[in-house]
């Protein structure tokens, strides 16, 4: 490796580990709603109150719905049901147990 490729490649991995950090500071920058910590306090408030209520999943869908949210079921009974695993800042999915929301997650 020449000199110039060595200063070329060394340069290259500096630019890299600073993208990484900057990248690594943006996501913790505190905001309410971020990404990494996943928190969006009205859908906090939501998920506690379904499980609370102890709202059927067919109530907690309604609910979800008329805050402008979608929502599925991820278990029934403690059987997984067919879900995808695709990030969606909009969508609860429930666990229900005897026909009750007992669970609740968003994202």
């Amino acid at each position: 490796m020449t000199r110039q490729s060595t200063t070329l490649a060394r340069a290259g991995l500096v630019l890299a580990g600073a993208l990484l950090v900057t990248g690594v500071t943006a996501c913790s920058s505190g905001e309410e709603e971020s990404m990494e910590s996943g928190t969006d306090t009205a859908m906090v408030s939501l998920c506690e109150q379904m499980v609370a209520d102890g709202l059927s999943a067919e109530e907690a869908t309604a609910l979800a719905e008329a805050e402008g949210y979608t929502a599925r079921i991820g278990s029934i009974d403690g059987e997984p049901q067919p879900t995808t695993r695709d990030y969606r800042p909009d969508r609860f999915t429930f666990e229900v147990v005897d026909g009750a929301v007992v669970s609740c997650q968003y994202g």
